[in-house]
């Protein structure tokens, strides 16, 4: 049987990415953190639980003595969002954002990228329309998204002696645990700014409040990028980058045809509120 390492299994779109490849016969090498989880993933067939901790060096490089000799694929689906103000980030926090969405990405791939190419496999990024647009309060997530681009793109071309795919998966906003806690997660970021920077940034916080339930109303089947990820590990010509909602699509084009200015005005009027 095919086999493939997935990361960030524990939740959201790792796990069901970890369920849809089980089940189509593929064993599942699946990484979490949690004790909780991992017993979560060994009980489901064909799965094999693995302990990382992501940005754990040692952890990362200890990682192939849990894995196959042949491994076919690997997807690289865990990841963090740090949101707010560039202003108001702290530092350690952004520190965070860019270790474990794209430096903590790079060194599974290299841990394993010995056994994908002995099987000429594939190499999945979960990049996100993040890392073609960026709101207001999103930089750092979409900064680790734009570098997750960049590097994977040098990295296909790299590849290419050896015929390993390397595929992007760009979702939009998708229906996953993550973006049911936004408001949560928004406000815990609000409460933990400075009185300055609320005061400052007050009608942008307030309009990517108001923004956060419509972007949830219209968050795209996380079937749509759990296929996509399934095409890129076994169509016969992979291609490199999956986008997965109409949405995206759209804003993408928008963007592509419109002035940079025109691009500037639109996005902070959306992310800006009376207050």
């Amino acid at each position: 049987m095919p086999s493939v390492l997935v990361t960030g299994a524990g939740r959201g779109i790792g796990l069901a990415i970890t369920q849809h490849m089980s089940e189509c016969g593929w064993d599942v090498y699946a990484t979490a953190r949690s004790d909780a989880d991992l017993e979560r993933l060994d009980r489901l067939d064909r799965v094999h639980a693995v302990p990382l901790e992501i940005t754990d060096r040692a952890s990362v490089a200890g990682l192939a003595a849990h894995l196959p000799v042949t491994l076919n694929g690997v997807v690289n689906s865990a990841g963090i969002i740090v949101n707010g103000p560039v202003e108001s980030l702290s530092l350690d926090d952004l520190s965070r954002q860019l270790d474990v969405n794209v430096t903590a990405q790079i060194g599974v791939t290299q841990a394993v990228l010995p056994r994908i190419r002995a099987s000429r496999g594939r190499i999945v990024f979960m990049s996100s329309v993040s890392g073609l647009i960026t709101l207001p309060g999103s930089g750092a997530y979409s900064a680790s998204k734009y570098a997750l681009e960049s590097l994977a793109d040098a990295l296909r071309i790299e590849l290419r002696p050896w015929h390993i795919p390397v595929s992007l998966v760009e979702p939009g906003p998708t229906r996953t645990d993550m973006w049911g806690d936004a408001l949560v997660d928004h406000d815990r970021m609000a409460a933990k700014l400075s009185e300055h920077h609320r005061e400052l940034y007050a009608s942008q916080l307030a309009g990517n409040r108001k923004l956060i339930p419509l972007f949830q109303k219209v968050a795209g089947d996380p079937k749509k990028v759990v296929n996509a990820v399934d095409r890129a590990l076994t169509s016969r010509r992979p291609k490199r980058r999956y986008m997965t909602d109409n949405l995206s699509r759209v804003q993408k084009r928008f963007l592509a045809m419109s002035p940079t200015a025109v691009n500037d005005a639109v996005f902070a009027s959306l992310s800006t509120a009376k207050v």
